[in-house]
């Protein structure tokens, strides 16, 4: 069943923007300029150069990315579909983060006093003294945390209502489900899509210069494609294993010194390419979600659907 093999994440990072709007010089400007206040903002940099703060945001964006790696598209609201094979690696890697972050924030708590005196001689008449929280106060306006929520099932659904809204209730249950988890399917494309379109790109240009990510994206994709597959699409598996088998047989270090090698790999990456976008030429107006014919998700929906005395859409 899926509420097995998948549940909702969601990454919450706060990081202070260390911005101000100065009110006086917004409106001094739109004064000289006969204009209104609210034609324009003048927003203030409170700190330059501050490397420590920084490292919390270059953090934050790796956070950010690992979070999505291991994660499908779920919600507008930063709801992602996580399958659980990744559940305690991801728990385990934002302790991790956490710690580090933790250890930024209080680096940059260290030399924040310095930063302000720096601040005063680069901002001179701009800089006022109660734009900079104290350090305790600071300290709030930092922080990382990872919520897990289970999958949604029909059995969470408690409210009373009439047959026909149950009915209606459980159309757009189903409906809203299928949507998100094809567009998590949707997802997975683009990204093996995208990996191997690069590969061709790079390997074609002769004088282009390329790192060991070339091939190691392409090898942290297929890795964890299976499991973000719970869709159990095959043609995403068998296109994991294929890229696996012919283009992560060797190092980008490989690649540039071996001309020969390079083109082939090239060709062959390209070919992938094709085959991809002939799969996805045939499937673009219906992606199938489930098929292998075993439609675990459709038994939840399904579930769903009879819970609330409805049929299934």
């Amino acid at each position: 069943m899926i509420t097995h093999k998948a549940m909702l994440a969601a990454v919450h990072i706060s990081v202070w923007t260390a911005t101000k709007h100065d009110r006086k010089v917004s409106r001094e400007v739109a004064d000289q300029n006969g204009a209104r206040e609210r034609a324009g903002r003048y927003n203030k940099q409170l700190l330059m150069g501050a490397s420590k703060l920084e490292d919390l945001r270059s953090l934050s964006g790796q956070i950010r990315q690992h979070f999505y790696k291991v994660t499908l598209p779920w919600s507008d609201e930063g709801l992602r579909l996580l399958p659980s094979h990744f559940l305690f690696e991801l728990k385990a890697k934002m302790r991790e983060f956490e710690r580090e972050f933790n250890d930024g924030i209080e680096s940059f708590l260290t030399v924040y006093p310095e930063y302000i005196r720096e601040a005063r001689s680069e901002l001179g008449g701009l800089f006022r003294e109660e734009d900079y929280p104290s350090a305790e106060k600071l300290r709030d306006k930092f922080s990382v945390k990872l919520d897990i929520l289970p999958f949604p099932a029909g059995e969470d659904f408690r409210v009373e209502m009439s047959t026909e809204e149950q009915a209606r209730m459980a159309r757009e249950i189903d409906a809203s489900a299928k949507e998100k988890l094809a567009m998590g399917t949707e997802e997975l494309w683009k990204r093996l899509r995208q990996v191997v379109g690069h590969m061709v790109e790079r390997l074609n240009e002769p004088e282009s210069r390329f790192h060991t990510t070339l091939v190691t994206n392409i090898e942290e994709l297929v890795s964890v494609l299976p499991a973000l597959n719970v869709n159990q699409d095959p043609d995403l598996d068998r296109f994991a294993s294929q890229i696996r088998d012919r283009l992560c047989v060797h190092s980008a270090k490989e690649l540039k010194k071996d001309d020969l090698l390079r083109s082939d790999t090239a060709s062959q990456a390209a070919e992938i390419v094709a085959e991809i976008d002939s799969v996805l030429g045939g499937r673009r107006s219906n992606i199938v979600l489930f098929p292998n014919g075993e439609p675990e998700v459709e038994e939840i929906f399904a579930h769903m659907s009879a819970y609330m005395g409805a049929p299934a859409a």
